[in-house]
């Protein structure tokens, strides 16, 4: 995928399509049917997990701001190196000059024509976003999709220190991971209200990042929590907490803090969306104690009454090794699991309670493939 040389933004960011107002993030991310990257890690990490390679047309010239018009004095990049060690499909151009340009200087030397692609700059407003991704969702056919992976709850564990060795923080996962989870109750609900049940761990972190999102993006949310944030113990949720309650400020949001049973009720009636963050994959009794209890049976009440229910990870009370249920156990209409699926969530007798089950690609699998083939 070829621009045809950084705006000054971008040169300023350091990474491809830096500029705000350029579409180019907001497009590839419906494409692929996940959150918008913020960060220059998260589009890097983007473009790895989907199999894109990334450059310009232009290695340098002369140019007045980010005016495509102005270029002159051309030098192109040499993508000869990147096409001999590469199973390169396609190459697809982003806009009429870089379109012009690969034929200009590339086009004979690489041997294959590239596809045109209309541009995402602001200045190509003629073309809405909406059609933007009808025209761009030919990148997705083309790339090979990775492999999907099932792994048992220790080797899940096992995966995320390796991450993290690796230079993804825990904590970076956990604001990758309820970015997603907030992403898809956004999708399924776009404009409904949504009551959060953070548990005291890592799940309930989840939740609290899911909150501060959802909350940036319109919604009216209340968490629910059963200890204010500076009283968790475990990390990064701890920090998570702080960091979204801190978020959540000036937002039309509302932290309820270790509710009773009829204050509970009346929370969740108002609401459209129950993301449930109580207990994550850890968990593996028979019995969730109070308050979870209740808050599950309050959770599935409103369910039945046409709530849709959205867990993190795993359903509340599943065990996501066996996939055996606990009493009581969430019934989710869809679970959002992180990294990879979980071998329980496949069970015949966790169908009923995970819903539709969704894999939230929190980062590139692709340097972990030798731990994940064992």
């Amino acid at each position: 995928m070829l621009g045809s040389f950084p705006s000054p933004k971008s040169r300023e960011q350091g990474f491809f399509y830096g500029h705000p107002q350029n579409r180019m993030w907001n497009v590839l991310a419906r494409v692929f049917d996940e959150p918008v990257p913020a960060t220059v890690e998260r589009r890097r990490d983007f473009l790895l997990r989907n199999h894109i390679a990334m450059w310009d047309v232009l290695a340098s010239c002369t140019i007045t701001g980010a005016s495509d018009a102005s270029i002159a004095d051309e030098v192109p990049n040499d993508l000869t190196a990147l096409l001999d060690v590469a199973a390169i499909r396609e190459v697809y151009c982003a806009g009429a000059t870089a379109s012009r340009l690969y034929a200009k200087h590339l086009e004979a030397a690489i041997g294959r024509p590239c596809i045109p692609m209309p541009s995402t700059s602001p200045a190509n407003a003629a073309v809405s976003v909406d059609d933007l991704v009808d025209r761009w969702r030919v990148v997705r056919e083309c790339v090979r999709r990775d492999q999907d992976y099932t792994l048992d709850v220790a080797d899940v564990v096992a995966l995320e220190a390796a991450i993290a060795k690796a230079g993804t923080s825990l904590a970076e996962l956990m604001d990758r991971a309820g970015t997603w989870l907030a992403y898809r109750v956004h999708k399924a609900r776009p404009q409904g209200r949504v009551t959060v049940l953070a548990g005291n761990g890592n799940n309930g972190g989840d939740g609290w990042v899911a909150a501060r999102e959802l909350a940036r993006w319109g919604h009216v949310v209340v968490l629910v929590t059963a200890k204010p944030p500076e009283q968790l113990a475990a990390q990064p949720a701890r920090d998570a907490a702080l960091a979204a309650a801190e978020g959540l400020v000036g937002m039309d949001a509302q932290v309820v803090v270790a509710p009773g049973e009829k204050e509970l009720e009346a929370v969740l009636a108002a609401s459209d969306v129950v993301v449930d963050a109580i207990l994550g994959t850890g968990f593996s009794h028979d019995q969730v104690r109070a308050p979870f209890d209740g808050w599950i049976h309050a959770a599935n009440a409103r369910r039945q009454s046409g709530a849709l229910v959205v867990s993190a990870d795993c359903p509340s009370g599943l065990n996501a090794q066996t996939g055996a249920a606990s009493s009581p156990c969430i019934q989710a209409d869809e679970t959002v699991t992180m990294i990879t699926s979980k071998t329980g969530l496949s069970a015949p007798c966790a169908r009923d309670m995970c819903g539709n089950v969704v894999v939230a690609r929190l980062c590139d699998l692709a340097p972990f493939a030798p731990q994940l083939a064992r």
